[in-house]
């Protein structure tokens, strides 16, 4: 029982968000595009915004501030990503497999995580590994299979509580 708590105590930890943020400048319609690589001296809103205003040759508009700050901030990377989905599919598949063995209630999550490695992956091909993808699908089985488990087991206890009474 340890051992199992332990397991998806460290599967939660691998699948801890890692804050980043990436860049893709926002450039008029009538410029030439130019690239702003990120480097690691961008790493805030003002200083991609100042790097983009330097290549461009002008001050950015409100509407191409707020798309660069959209990009900045709310943007993650793809590496970032990945490495997210991949764990993501990972903890799905432990929970759904837990979910068999331990508790039922594990299949919620189990289904949520594997669901949205997946999406993920339906989104920008080529974000989980080839094991991984594997890993998402069986976990999504593993946790609809326990939450029909789960279904069941309720409506036993139910029919059990009704035919013997509710002890009063």
């Amino acid at each position: 029982m340890k051992n199992t708590i332990l397991t998806v105590l460290i599967a939660f930890l691998f699948t801890a968000p890692h804050i980043a943020t990436a860049a893709e400048p926002i450039l008029a319609a009538h410029t030439e595009p130019a690239e702003v690589v990120k480097k690691d001296k961008h790493t805030s809103f003002k200083s991609f915004r100042k790097a983009t205003e330097k290549k461009i040759g002008r001050k950015l508009g409100l509407f191409e501030r707020i798309g660069l700050w959209y990009y900045t901030k709310l943007t993650p990377e793809q590496e970032v990503d990945k490495k997210k989905a991949n764990n993501q599919a990972l903890t799905g598949f432990i929970l759904g497999l837990c979910s068999l063995i331990i508790l039922p209630l594990l299949s919620i999550p189990g289904f949520f995580f594997s669901n949205a490695a997946l999406t993920k992956e339906k989104l920008a091909p080529g974000t989980l590994d080839a094991t991984n993808k594997t890993l998402a699908k069986v976990g999504l089985i593993l946790s609809i299979i326990g939450f029909a488990y789960l279904l069941v087991l309720i409506l036993y206890i139910i029919l059990v509580l009704s035919a013997w009474g509710w002890g009063y």
